[in-house]
């Protein structure tokens, strides 16, 4: 089972020795996957087998460079739920802060890498940058290895249809509706984490009742408004449906986004509850209709549209 250990308890980790990762590893899309996977490697060359992936929060960005940080694919929440099924044998989630922005390089090699987590071998992504100002490059940790006495592994880029897989390329393709794509990359579909909230009520009066789904978490990644085809987990349940992202205006006059979500063959009260909603594929844009009437007959040729695409749905691993 996979241990994790927060900035709070770092201090009194103390790890014999392991092989190591660094990274921000949002999305944990193929490029990631793909260093995991020379950790776990290069973890049983060691007498330990212990393999430590550290990764941090928030996105250091958001502190070095706040007007260029990006939105997330991953929370740190829902970055966990996914590394915890990779092997790793530990994930530290270090509290990224100023202070922690100015450190050198060779310090923290040194200080956490070494000291508290017992390196012997790092892997490391092919864009890999480490320390105050990122000048700890390819070069320099090379060069600490040789002093220090732990390997260095440099993992090239992963390339799909030609394409360099990147978490600002996934983002991209989110933010363009294009689904697919996304989800080639991400070995996974592109999805968030959201939690049931009151609503108006107003879809089970025209027979299609929402959930109305709120997303806690402001750095997150939200699609663009328009109907989607879903997968939604609820709990240990996975239920097939259509959501709405966007203002509802035919039956909503405020003009606030919402997320709604409707679920096929579904009954029961989610409120309090908390969904992951899969993206499957996008069908429209939001629109305003004359009259709740019209809206309903629309959403019904949805729905029927949602089911002849998740009746031809396949996991991704298999495309």
């Amino acid at each position: 089972m996979t241990e994790i250990i927060r900035s709070d308890d770092l201090l009194d980790l103390k790890v014999d020795e392991s092989a190591v990762t660094v990274g921000v590893f949002d999305g944990v899309h193929v490029g990631h996957r793909k260093v995991i996977a020379s950790l776990l490697e290069e973890a049983e060359k060691l007498a330990s087998g212990r393999s430590v992936l550290l990764t941090f929060d928030p996105h250091p960005l958001s502190v070095t460079h706040p007007d260029r940080s990006p939105e997330l694919l991953t929370t740190v929440d829902e970055k966990i739920s996914l590394l915890k099924h990779l092997g790793v044998d530990i994930i530290v989630i270090e509290r990224f802060d100023e202070k922690l922005a100015g450190i050198d390089y060779r310090e923290f090699i040194s200080n956490r890498l070494i000291s508290r987590l017992g390196m012997r071998h790092i892997v490391v992504g092919y864009d890999f940058h480490l320390g105050r100002d990122r000048k700890g490059d390819q070069q320099h940790l090379s060069e600490e290895g040789k002093k220090s006495g732990f390997g260095v592994t440099v993992v090239p880029p992963v390339v799909v249809d030609g394409i360099a897989v990147s978490s600002t390329r996934i983002r991209q393709n989110v933010k363009d509706r294009k689904l697919h794509d996304a989800a080639r990359f991400l070995t996974r579909r592109y999805f968030f984490d959201a939690d049931v909230v009151h609503g108006s009520g107003i879809g089970r009066k025209i027979d299609f009742p929402t959930a109305n789904a709120e997303i806690t978490h402001r750095e997150k990644l939200v699609p663009p408004t328009g109907v989607y085809a879903v997968r939604v987990e609820v709990g240990e349940r996975i239920c097939d449906g259509m959501m709405n992202i966007g203002s509802a205006p035919t039956v909503h006059q405020e003009g606030k986004n919402r997320i709604e979500v409707h679920l096929f063959d579904f009954s029961g009260d989610l409120y309090g509850s908390r969904l992951r909603i899969n993206l499957l594929e996008y069908l429209r844009e939001e629109k305003e209709f004359a009259s709740r009437e019209e809206l309903q007959s629309q959403l019904g040729r949805d729905r029927e549209k949602v089911r002849q695409i998740l009746e031809k749905d396949v996991d991704i691993q298999d495309q």
